[in-house]
């Protein structure tokens, strides 16, 4: 969730507003707006600008909780080069590798009412087809990642059987040794606060077990490790916040409970929400306790037979990780995130089916709700697959795709339900309890 001032608030609540975008790259004193900043009434300290930002759709990001996946995303601005003032920047200043950041505010506000919507890292600048502007295209932290590893980050030497790196823990302090370490990021990049509270005792999500511990002895990519190493095998996936930092999120809300940020109703979507359903997951094969050449010596099968007799099928999705170890725990965990997983995707709370999918499209004073949070979400249109009966109130939903379309002001969204409404906390294993299904 976008933290906004009240102010801010305030201004993107009305139903008439103007939303006026200041692109700014790092290192550079003048910024681009979409609007004249003074004759819109912006007061404070303002920066040097130029009017000639062109408003553009906006980066969105996608999950796949199942996989643990996420979308890299991807931001386009276009100034106007008006008497060549940017083909000289462009053409005399190293830009590739700045930080590219995109604010968003309203005609009266202070200037540090402006909200941090993207701050992502230039890519390529390009000119367009007529030569009158040049496109400006930015990535997500995500891209740091998308590198080799090729040396230990100790002693500086490439990695090999002779010289392994050895990386044991939890999957949040490995993601982190990987990142600060291995990629040797400015620990700032990475939303650490979060990363130690679901690494917390009084969280219960991954503090009883440190299962995990790898022996790298060949250059390895960090993304691709990190997703098919960690995400999958602790049901976690990666988020991208608004202030650009790498976050995660986990399989089950933290242990005050899912706490909902925003309310989606029939007063903010522009039509009928759309439904689908995730796929059924209901069978989970485990292969763990591998040695350097990757033969896993221990294989690990769990079915959620109810599902599977329900469904007349089985889905199975199978878990490789070669730094999971039996003498760590590595069997008690599986099985715990097997049984959280069947919990929210195995289509027997309540279901009766893949988790649905609901796609939204709303109003743009939904701007400030991001992936990974909870939401709410009433409509007294929606069938409710849970009775048969018309109308859903008030049931939460984990945001999984965030797509804004900021020229044309409107935002969508893909909400996936798994059953967590009437939940109770998470303090423990076993509390939450939805009729007979326990949850998490």
């Amino acid at each position: 969730m976008i933290n906004p001032t009240t102010a801010w608030t305030a201004a993107n609540a009305k139903l008439a507003k103007k939303p006026i975008y200041i692109f700014a790259i790092g290192g550079q004193t003048t910024v681009y707006a979409t609007h004249d900043l003074a004759k819109e009434g912006i007061t404070g300290t303002l920066p040097a600008y130029e009017p000639w930002l062109k408003i553009m759709q906006g980066a969105s990001q996608s999950i796949d909780v199942q996989s643990g996946t996420s979308s890299i995303g991807e931001l386009q601005c276009e100034v106007v080069d008006v008497g060549g003032a940017v083909r000289t920047l462009v053409g005399t200043t190293t830009l590739e590798g700045s930080t590219a950041t995109l604010t968003v505010g309203y005609p009266g506000l202070a200037y540090t009412d402006f909200v941090v919507l993207h701050i992502y890292t230039l890519y390529k600048i390009v000119p367009q087809t007529d030569y009158t502007s040049f496109l400006f295209s930015s990535r997500d932290v995500q891209m740091d990642a998308k590198r080799t590893i090729w040396d230990h980050p100790i002693n500086g030497s490439p990695l090999s059987a002779d010289n392994p790196w050895i990386i044991q823990g939890t999957p949040c302090e490995i993601i982190q040794a990987i990142w600060v370490l291995g990629l040797n990021n400015d620990v700032a990049q990475i939303d650490r606060a979060t990363m130690v509270q679901l690494d917390s005792p009084a969280e219960g999500i991954y503090s009883s077990a440190r299962p995990f511990r790898f022996e790298m002895v060949e250059p390895f990519q960090a993304k691709q490790f990190l997703q098919d190493q960690i995400f999958k095998a602790a049901g976690m996936y990666p988020v991208v916040t608004n202030t650009g930092q790498y976050s995660v999120r986990a399989y089950r809300p933290f242990a005050a409970g899912p706490a909902p940020v925003f309310a989606f109703s029939q007063d903010n979507v522009t039509v009928l929400p759309g439904y689908d359903r995730a796929p059924i997951l209901n069978d989970l094969f485990w292969q763990l306790d591998a040695d350097t050449q990757q033969n896993y010596s221990t294989s690990l099968l769990y079915l959620d037979a109810t599902s599977i007799s329900s469904f007349g099928r089985s889905n199975e999705r199978q878990v490789q990780s070669d730094g999971l170890r039996t003498e760590l725990g590595a069997q008690w965990f599986a099985q715990d995130i097997s049984q959280r997983m069947f919990a929210r995707f195995a289509g027997t709370t309540g279901l009766r089916g893949g988790a649905p999918l609901i796609s939204v499209q709303a109003f743009f004073a939904t701007l400030p709700v991001w992936v990974g949070d909870y939401v709410t979400l009433s409509h007294p249109q929606m069938p409710d697959l849970f009775s048969g009966a018309l109308g859903v109130s008030n049931r939460i939903f984990e945001v999984i795709d965030r797509s804004p379309d900021y020229a044309n002001g409107r935002m969508q969204y893909k909400l996936l339900d798994t059953g967590l409404t009437g939940a109770a906390p998470a303090a423990r294993i076993g509390a939450a309890v939805i009729g007979t299904d326990v949850i998490y």
